[in-house]
Protein backbone atom coordinates (compact mmCIF):
# COMPACT_ATOMS: atom_id res chain seq x y z
CA UNK A 1 0.00 0.00 0.00
CA UNK A 2 1.38 3.36 -1.29
CA UNK A 3 1.98 6.13 1.08
CA UNK A 4 0.34 9.58 -0.43
CA UNK A 5 2.33 12.07 -1.17
CA UNK A 6 0.90 15.72 0.12
CA UNK A 7 3.42 17.99 -0.94
CA UNK A 8 3.03 17.60 -5.03
CA UNK A 9 3.07 21.05 -6.45
CA UNK A 10 0.27 21.50 -8.33
CA UNK A 11 -0.03 24.23 -11.15
CA UNK A 12 -3.00 25.86 -12.54
CA UNK A 13 -2.61 28.07 -15.52
CA UNK A 14 -5.84 31.03 -16.47
CA UNK A 15 -5.56 32.30 -19.76
CA UNK A 16 -7.77 35.27 -20.86
CA UNK A 17 -8.03 35.91 -24.69
CA UNK A 18 -9.88 38.58 -26.08
CA UNK A 19 -10.00 39.38 -30.18
CA UNK A 20 -9.46 42.09 -31.61
CA UNK A 21 -12.60 42.57 -33.14
CA UNK A 22 -13.91 42.45 -28.88
CA UNK A 23 -11.66 45.31 -28.22
CA UNK A 24 -12.84 47.71 -30.73
CA UNK A 25 -16.63 46.62 -29.44
CA UNK A 26 -15.45 48.06 -26.37
CA UNK A 27 -14.39 51.55 -28.27
CA UNK A 28 -17.40 51.37 -29.84
CA UNK A 29 -19.34 51.19 -27.04
CA UNK A 30 -18.05 53.54 -25.32
CA UNK A 31 -18.31 56.66 -27.98
CA UNK A 32 -22.22 57.25 -27.21
CA UNK A 33 -20.58 58.68 -23.45
CA UNK A 34 -17.46 60.07 -25.11
CA UNK A 35 -19.88 62.39 -27.25
CA UNK A 36 -22.51 62.99 -24.52
CA UNK A 37 -19.68 64.59 -22.36
CA UNK A 38 -18.54 66.61 -25.58
CA UNK A 39 -21.96 68.12 -26.29
CA UNK A 40 -22.72 68.98 -22.89
CA UNK A 41 -18.57 70.42 -22.58
CA UNK A 42 -19.65 72.27 -25.85
CA UNK A 43 -23.07 73.73 -24.16
CA UNK A 44 -22.16 74.54 -20.54
CA UNK A 45 -18.12 74.62 -19.83
CA UNK A 46 -16.14 73.37 -17.22
CA UNK A 47 -19.17 72.80 -14.49
CA UNK A 48 -20.39 69.52 -16.89
CA UNK A 49 -16.68 68.07 -14.98
CA UNK A 50 -17.86 65.25 -12.17
CA UNK A 51 -15.98 62.77 -10.57
CA UNK A 52 -16.73 60.06 -13.58
CA UNK A 53 -15.16 62.82 -16.09
CA UNK A 54 -11.62 62.84 -14.13
CA UNK A 55 -11.79 58.96 -14.38
CA UNK A 56 -12.71 58.75 -17.87
CA UNK A 57 -9.88 60.54 -19.13
CA UNK A 58 -7.77 57.63 -18.46
CA UNK A 59 -10.01 55.23 -19.67
CA UNK A 60 -9.79 56.90 -23.10
CA UNK A 61 -6.06 57.22 -23.10
CA UNK A 62 -6.14 53.48 -22.38
CA UNK A 63 -8.13 52.95 -25.49
CA UNK A 64 -6.33 55.43 -27.83
CA UNK A 65 -2.96 54.08 -26.89
CA UNK A 66 -4.39 50.97 -27.77
CA UNK A 67 -5.33 52.08 -31.08
CA UNK A 68 -1.86 53.71 -31.77
CA UNK A 69 -0.32 50.73 -30.45
CA UNK A 70 -2.57 48.84 -33.03
CA UNK A 71 -1.66 51.25 -35.84
CA UNK A 72 2.28 50.94 -35.47
CA UNK A 73 2.09 47.21 -35.12
CA UNK A 74 1.02 46.93 -38.45
CA UNK A 75 3.73 48.89 -39.79
CA UNK A 76 6.76 48.04 -37.21
CA UNK A 77 5.17 44.52 -36.46
CA UNK A 78 6.38 44.42 -33.01
CA UNK A 79 8.12 41.60 -31.19
CA UNK A 80 6.38 42.17 -27.98
CA UNK A 81 3.09 44.10 -29.03
CA UNK A 82 1.18 42.45 -26.20
CA UNK A 83 3.50 43.05 -23.53
CA UNK A 84 3.34 46.77 -24.41
CA UNK A 85 -0.63 46.72 -24.30
CA UNK A 86 -0.31 44.99 -20.78
CA UNK A 87 2.33 47.60 -19.56
CA UNK A 88 -0.05 50.64 -21.57
CA UNK A 89 -3.02 49.26 -19.40
CA UNK A 90 -1.24 49.30 -16.02
CA UNK A 91 -0.18 52.38 -16.11
CA UNK A 92 -3.64 53.98 -17.03
CA UNK A 93 -5.11 51.68 -14.54
CA UNK A 94 -2.15 53.16 -11.69
CA UNK A 95 -2.97 56.60 -13.05
CA UNK A 96 -7.09 56.22 -12.42
CA UNK A 97 -6.51 54.78 -9.20
CA UNK A 98 -4.19 58.28 -8.34
CA UNK A 99 -6.97 60.17 -9.92
CA UNK A 100 -9.55 58.55 -7.74
CA UNK A 101 -7.36 58.88 -4.20
CA UNK A 102 -6.47 62.27 -5.29
CA UNK A 103 -10.48 63.04 -6.13
CA UNK A 104 -11.55 61.52 -2.70
CA UNK A 105 -9.01 63.14 -0.37
CA UNK A 106 -9.77 66.51 -2.44
CA UNK A 107 -6.30 66.95 -2.69
CA UNK A 108 -6.16 69.76 -5.62
CA UNK A 109 -9.93 70.69 -5.17
CA UNK A 110 -10.48 74.24 -6.10
CA UNK A 111 -12.28 76.89 -4.11
CA UNK A 112 -15.35 75.86 -5.93
CA UNK A 113 -15.10 72.53 -5.82
CA UNK A 114 -14.64 72.64 -1.96
CA UNK A 115 -18.48 74.11 -1.81
CA UNK A 116 -19.24 71.34 -4.31
CA UNK A 117 -19.86 73.58 -6.92
CA UNK A 118 -18.12 72.20 -9.59
CA UNK A 119 -14.86 73.63 -11.46
CA UNK A 120 -15.07 77.15 -12.19
CA UNK A 121 -12.57 79.17 -14.18
CA UNK A 122 -12.23 82.40 -13.32
CA UNK A 123 -10.74 83.03 -16.73
CA UNK A 124 -13.88 82.13 -18.25
CA UNK A 125 -16.30 85.06 -19.50
CA UNK A 126 -19.03 82.34 -19.87
CA UNK A 127 -20.79 84.04 -16.41
CA UNK A 128 -19.32 86.95 -16.72
CA UNK A 129 -21.97 90.23 -17.32
CA UNK A 130 -21.26 93.38 -17.57
CA UNK A 131 -23.00 94.35 -14.62
CA UNK A 132 -22.49 90.80 -12.78
CA UNK A 133 -26.40 91.41 -11.22
CA UNK A 134 -28.41 88.52 -10.57
CA UNK A 135 -31.62 88.34 -12.40
CA UNK A 136 -34.20 90.77 -11.49
CA UNK A 137 -36.78 90.49 -8.96
CA UNK A 138 -36.29 86.81 -8.12
CA UNK A 139 -35.84 84.84 -5.29
CA UNK A 140 -31.94 83.46 -4.44
CA UNK A 141 -31.41 80.16 -2.57
CA UNK A 142 -27.51 80.14 -1.34
CA UNK A 143 -26.60 76.48 -0.92
CA UNK A 144 -23.66 75.73 0.80
CA UNK A 145 -21.66 72.89 2.50
CA UNK A 146 -22.25 75.02 5.89
CA UNK A 147 -25.58 76.73 5.38
CA UNK A 148 -28.67 77.55 3.00
CA UNK A 149 -30.57 81.13 3.14
CA UNK A 150 -32.91 82.66 0.84
CA UNK A 151 -33.18 85.94 -0.10
CA UNK A 152 -34.88 88.27 -2.29
CA UNK A 153 -33.58 90.34 -5.41
CA UNK A 154 -34.72 93.86 -6.38
CA UNK A 155 -35.65 94.81 -9.71
CA UNK A 156 -32.00 96.37 -10.20
CA UNK A 157 -30.37 92.70 -9.78
CA UNK A 158 -29.64 93.45 -5.53
CA UNK A 159 -29.75 91.11 -2.64
CA UNK A 160 -31.71 94.13 -0.85
CA UNK A 161 -35.11 95.44 -0.68
CA UNK A 162 -36.43 97.94 -3.65
CA UNK A 163 -35.09 101.85 -3.25
CA UNK A 164 -36.72 105.36 -3.93
CA UNK A 165 -34.64 107.15 -6.36
CA UNK A 166 -36.53 110.43 -4.64
CA UNK A 167 -34.40 111.84 -1.64
CA UNK A 168 -36.37 112.93 1.34
CA UNK A 169 -35.25 116.51 3.29
CA UNK A 170 -32.41 115.64 5.46
CA UNK A 171 -31.82 112.42 4.08
CA UNK A 172 -28.18 110.38 4.18
CA UNK A 173 -27.98 107.55 2.09
CA UNK A 174 -25.14 105.29 2.00
CA UNK A 175 -24.36 103.15 -1.10
CA UNK A 176 -22.54 99.66 0.19
CA UNK A 177 -20.14 98.19 -2.98
CA UNK A 178 -17.85 95.37 -2.49
CA UNK A 179 -18.27 91.09 -3.51
CA UNK A 180 -20.04 88.88 -1.07
CA UNK A 181 -18.88 89.78 2.18
CA UNK A 182 -21.27 93.06 1.09
CA UNK A 183 -23.87 91.17 -0.53
CA UNK A 184 -24.07 88.77 2.65
CA UNK A 185 -22.85 85.18 1.86
CA UNK A 186 -23.50 83.17 5.21
CA UNK A 187 -26.20 84.82 6.68
CA UNK A 188 -29.84 86.06 6.16
CA UNK A 189 -30.78 89.49 4.67
CA UNK A 190 -31.60 90.66 8.81
CA UNK A 191 -28.11 89.37 9.53
CA UNK A 192 -25.38 90.62 6.41
CA UNK A 193 -22.87 93.36 7.79
CA UNK A 194 -25.51 96.20 5.58
CA UNK A 195 -28.29 95.36 7.13
CA UNK A 196 -26.93 95.44 10.80
CA UNK A 197 -25.12 98.85 10.12
CA UNK A 198 -28.26 100.11 8.77
CA UNK A 199 -29.60 98.88 11.98
CA UNK A 200 -27.41 100.97 14.07
CA UNK A 201 -27.46 104.32 11.95
CA UNK A 202 -31.03 104.27 12.29
CA UNK A 203 -30.99 103.25 16.19
CA UNK A 204 -29.18 106.63 16.76
CA UNK A 205 -30.98 109.20 13.58
CA UNK A 206 -33.71 108.16 11.64
CA UNK A 207 -32.63 110.22 8.80
CA UNK A 208 -30.38 107.06 7.44
CA UNK A 209 -30.71 105.24 4.65
CA UNK A 210 -28.25 102.29 3.41
CA UNK A 211 -28.32 100.25 0.11
CA UNK A 212 -26.63 96.99 -0.46
CA UNK A 213 -25.17 96.89 -3.70
CA UNK A 214 -22.71 94.20 -3.15
CA UNK A 215 -22.68 90.72 -5.64
CA UNK A 216 -20.65 87.82 -5.22
CA UNK A 217 -17.67 87.72 -7.28
CA UNK A 218 -17.74 91.85 -7.53
CA UNK A 219 -14.05 93.64 -7.49
CA UNK A 220 -13.48 97.88 -7.22
CA UNK A 221 -13.95 97.96 -11.17
CA UNK A 222 -17.21 96.10 -11.69
CA UNK A 223 -18.70 97.92 -8.77
CA UNK A 224 -17.34 101.65 -10.70
CA UNK A 225 -19.15 100.05 -13.58
CA UNK A 226 -22.35 99.94 -11.39
CA UNK A 227 -22.19 103.20 -10.01
CA UNK A 228 -21.23 105.02 -13.15
CA UNK A 229 -24.26 103.89 -15.32
CA UNK A 230 -26.53 102.72 -12.65
CA UNK A 231 -26.61 103.68 -9.22
CA UNK A 232 -25.69 107.78 -9.56
CA UNK A 233 -29.43 108.12 -9.47
CA UNK A 234 -30.12 107.30 -6.03
CA UNK A 235 -27.34 110.21 -5.11
CA UNK A 236 -25.62 108.75 -1.99
CA UNK A 237 -23.74 110.93 0.40
CA UNK A 238 -20.98 108.35 1.29
CA UNK A 239 -19.97 105.19 -0.91
CA UNK A 240 -18.38 101.85 1.29
CA UNK A 241 -16.30 100.10 -1.25
CA UNK A 242 -13.86 97.64 0.39
CA UNK A 243 -10.85 96.26 -1.21
CA UNK A 244 -9.12 92.91 -0.38
CA UNK A 245 -6.32 90.96 -1.07
CA UNK A 246 -8.50 88.69 -2.99
CA UNK A 247 -9.78 91.76 -5.07
CA UNK A 248 -5.84 91.66 -6.34
CA UNK A 249 -4.92 88.40 -6.21
CA UNK A 250 -8.00 86.62 -7.58
CA UNK A 251 -10.31 89.19 -10.10
CA UNK A 252 -7.79 92.12 -11.19
CA UNK A 253 -5.27 89.21 -11.65
CA UNK A 254 -7.13 87.03 -13.95
CA UNK A 255 -10.01 89.91 -15.10
CA UNK A 256 -7.91 93.01 -15.40
CA UNK A 257 -8.67 96.39 -14.56
CA UNK A 258 -11.19 98.77 -16.70
CA UNK A 259 -9.63 97.94 -20.13
CA UNK A 260 -12.24 94.84 -19.55
CA UNK A 261 -15.55 96.58 -19.97
CA UNK A 262 -16.11 97.21 -23.95
CA UNK A 263 -17.75 100.12 -25.39
CA UNK A 264 -20.31 97.97 -27.02
CA UNK A 265 -21.38 96.39 -23.41
CA UNK A 266 -19.55 93.17 -23.46
CA UNK A 267 -16.48 92.20 -20.99
CA UNK A 268 -13.36 91.16 -22.31
CA UNK A 269 -10.74 88.82 -20.33
CA UNK A 270 -7.38 88.19 -20.45
CA UNK A 271 -7.05 84.81 -21.97
CA UNK A 272 -6.82 81.77 -20.35
CA UNK A 273 -3.37 79.59 -20.18
CA UNK A 274 -4.09 76.94 -23.28
CA UNK A 275 -3.22 74.26 -20.84
CA UNK A 276 -6.46 75.02 -18.12
CA UNK A 277 -8.50 71.60 -19.87
CA UNK A 278 -5.52 69.82 -18.30
CA UNK A 279 -5.90 71.17 -15.17
CA UNK A 280 -9.49 71.12 -14.84
CA UNK A 281 -9.56 67.51 -16.19
CA UNK A 282 -6.93 65.86 -13.67
CA UNK A 283 -5.82 65.70 -10.03
CA UNK A 284 -2.90 64.57 -11.12
CA UNK A 285 -1.46 67.22 -13.35
CA UNK A 286 -3.24 69.77 -10.93
CA UNK A 287 -0.30 68.38 -8.44
CA UNK A 288 2.21 68.99 -11.05
CA UNK A 289 0.83 72.65 -11.69
CA UNK A 290 1.03 73.43 -8.32
CA UNK A 291 4.54 71.67 -7.76
CA UNK A 292 5.55 74.35 -10.31
CA UNK A 293 4.38 77.39 -8.78
CA UNK A 294 1.08 77.80 -10.40
CA UNK A 295 -2.05 78.40 -8.19
CA UNK A 296 -5.93 77.74 -9.05
CA UNK A 297 -6.13 80.69 -11.15
CA UNK A 298 -3.50 79.50 -13.07
CA UNK A 299 -1.13 82.27 -12.30
CA UNK A 300 2.56 81.50 -11.22
CA UNK A 301 3.30 82.50 -7.21
CA UNK A 302 5.08 84.67 -6.00
CA UNK A 303 3.81 87.39 -8.54
CA UNK A 304 6.57 89.07 -9.60
CA UNK A 305 7.71 93.01 -9.32
CA UNK A 306 6.39 93.90 -12.52
CA UNK A 307 3.42 91.77 -12.60
CA UNK A 308 2.63 93.55 -8.95
CA UNK A 309 3.12 96.82 -10.40
CA UNK A 310 0.99 96.16 -13.33
CA UNK A 311 -1.75 95.07 -11.05
CA UNK A 312 -1.57 98.34 -8.43
CA UNK A 313 -1.53 100.20 -11.65
CA UNK A 314 -4.91 98.56 -13.04
CA UNK A 315 -6.19 99.67 -9.31
CA UNK A 316 -5.17 103.04 -8.87
CA UNK A 317 -6.61 103.56 -12.54
CA UNK A 318 -10.05 102.49 -11.34
CA UNK A 319 -10.10 104.12 -8.27
CA UNK A 320 -8.77 107.42 -9.86
CA UNK A 321 -12.26 107.34 -12.21
CA UNK A 322 -13.80 106.22 -9.01
CA UNK A 323 -13.01 109.34 -6.87
CA UNK A 324 -13.38 111.66 -9.85
CA UNK A 325 -17.01 110.76 -10.40
CA UNK A 326 -17.81 110.98 -6.89
CA UNK A 327 -16.39 113.89 -6.03
CA UNK A 328 -18.47 115.62 -8.82
CA UNK A 329 -21.70 114.35 -7.29
CA UNK A 330 -20.24 115.50 -4.05
CA UNK A 331 -19.88 112.15 -2.50
CA UNK A 332 -17.77 111.14 -0.37
CA UNK A 333 -15.98 107.19 -0.80
CA UNK A 334 -14.72 105.44 1.89
CA UNK A 335 -12.20 102.56 1.22
CA UNK A 336 -12.52 99.98 3.31
CA UNK A 337 -9.71 97.76 3.35
CA UNK A 338 -11.22 94.22 4.18
CA UNK A 339 -9.28 90.93 5.89
CA UNK A 340 -9.52 87.42 5.98
CA UNK A 341 -9.24 84.92 8.70
CA UNK A 342 -5.81 83.63 7.53
CA UNK A 343 -4.72 87.76 7.68
CA UNK A 344 -6.03 88.34 10.74
CA UNK A 345 -4.08 85.18 12.55
CA UNK A 346 -0.68 86.50 10.42
CA UNK A 347 -1.62 90.71 11.18
CA UNK A 348 -0.95 90.94 7.45
CA UNK A 349 -2.71 91.08 4.22
CA UNK A 350 -1.51 88.48 1.81
CA UNK A 351 -1.21 91.44 -0.84
CA UNK A 352 0.40 94.70 0.04
CA UNK A 353 -2.03 97.15 -0.57
CA UNK A 354 0.34 100.19 1.15
CA UNK A 355 1.27 101.46 -2.85
CA UNK A 356 -2.72 101.93 -3.24
CA UNK A 357 -3.48 103.12 -0.38
CA UNK A 358 -0.87 105.66 -0.11
CA UNK A 359 -2.23 106.73 -4.18
CA UNK A 360 -5.69 107.05 -2.33
CA UNK A 361 -4.54 109.24 0.02
CA UNK A 362 -3.63 111.59 -2.46
CA UNK A 363 -7.61 112.23 -3.33
CA UNK A 364 -9.85 114.70 -1.97
CA UNK A 365 -12.75 113.16 -1.54
CA UNK A 366 -11.25 109.50 -0.74
CA UNK A 367 -11.06 108.26 2.85
CA UNK A 368 -8.94 104.81 3.71
CA UNK A 369 -10.43 102.92 6.83
CA UNK A 370 -8.35 99.48 7.91
CA UNK A 371 -10.27 97.03 9.72
CA UNK A 372 -7.21 94.50 10.52
CA UNK A 373 -6.86 96.39 13.94
CA UNK A 374 -10.21 96.07 14.89
CA UNK A 375 -10.42 92.60 13.93
CA UNK A 376 -7.84 91.51 15.79
CA UNK A 377 -8.92 93.07 19.10
CA UNK A 378 -12.30 91.43 18.48
CA UNK A 379 -10.04 87.88 17.65
CA UNK A 380 -8.73 88.76 20.67
CA UNK A 381 -11.80 88.68 23.31
CA UNK A 382 -13.46 85.56 21.93
CA UNK A 383 -12.44 82.40 23.65
CA UNK A 384 -11.97 80.91 19.97
CA UNK A 385 -10.32 83.30 18.06
CA UNK A 386 -11.10 84.28 14.89
CA UNK A 387 -12.67 81.01 14.33
CA UNK A 388 -16.08 82.26 16.05
CA UNK A 389 -16.62 84.52 12.99
CA UNK A 390 -16.26 82.77 10.13
CA UNK A 391 -17.68 79.30 8.33
CA UNK A 392 -15.85 76.72 8.34
CA UNK A 393 -15.81 74.97 4.89
CA UNK A 394 -16.99 78.17 2.98
CA UNK A 395 -14.80 80.77 4.80
CA UNK A 396 -17.44 83.83 4.75
CA UNK A 397 -18.72 85.18 8.02
CA UNK A 398 -21.29 83.51 9.70
CA UNK A 399 -23.70 86.45 11.05
CA UNK A 400 -21.43 86.58 14.47
CA UNK A 401 -19.27 87.75 11.48
CA UNK A 402 -21.03 90.21 10.20
CA UNK A 403 -22.37 91.81 13.23
CA UNK A 404 -18.22 92.37 14.05
CA UNK A 405 -18.25 93.85 10.36
CA UNK A 406 -20.82 95.81 10.99
CA UNK A 407 -19.17 97.26 14.02
CA UNK A 408 -15.84 97.93 11.85
CA UNK A 409 -18.00 99.60 8.84
CA UNK A 410 -19.68 101.84 12.08
CA UNK A 411 -16.33 103.12 13.51
CA UNK A 412 -15.13 104.07 10.33
CA UNK A 413 -18.11 106.39 9.65
CA UNK A 414 -18.06 107.67 12.92
CA UNK A 415 -14.34 108.13 12.18
CA UNK A 416 -14.74 110.24 9.55
CA UNK A 417 -17.91 112.17 10.23
CA UNK A 418 -15.96 113.75 13.24
CA UNK A 419 -13.28 115.21 10.71
CA UNK A 420 -10.16 113.41 12.10
CA UNK A 421 -7.30 113.43 9.51
CA UNK A 422 -5.83 109.90 8.39
CA UNK A 423 -2.82 111.16 6.32
CA UNK A 424 -0.72 108.67 8.95
CA UNK A 425 -2.89 105.84 8.84
CA UNK A 426 -0.65 103.05 6.88
CA UNK A 427 -1.58 99.22 6.71
CA UNK A 428 -0.47 96.12 8.94
CA UNK A 429 1.30 94.69 6.10
CA UNK A 430 4.97 92.82 6.54
CA UNK A 431 6.07 95.06 3.96
CA UNK A 432 4.29 98.25 4.56
CA UNK A 433 5.53 101.15 6.76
Amino acid sequence: MSIPIFNRKINIDFHFRFSIGFIWLIILLSMPYLVWELYWAIKVGYPIIKWHTHLAVYYYLCLLLFVLLQGLDRIFHFRFYLQYHIICASVCFALMLTEAVLMRLGIGDTYSEKIKHGYFSMHSGQFESYYRTYPPDTDLVMDRIDFKHTGRINSLGYSDREWSIGKRENEKRILCLGDSWTEGIGAGHDSTYVSILGSLLRHRDTSYTIMNAGTAGDDPGVNFINYRDRLRKFRPDIIIQTLSSNDMNTDIATKGGLERFQKNGTVKLPDAPWWEPIYALSYISRAAFHAMGYSELLIREPFSEQFKTELNNKAKGIFEQYSKLADKDTCLLIVVLQPYSGEIQKKAYSYDLSSIVDYLHTRSNVRVYDLMPYYVDEAAKSKNGIRDNYWSHDGHHNPKGYAIMAGGMLKAIDSFSIGMRYDTLRLHTGSAR
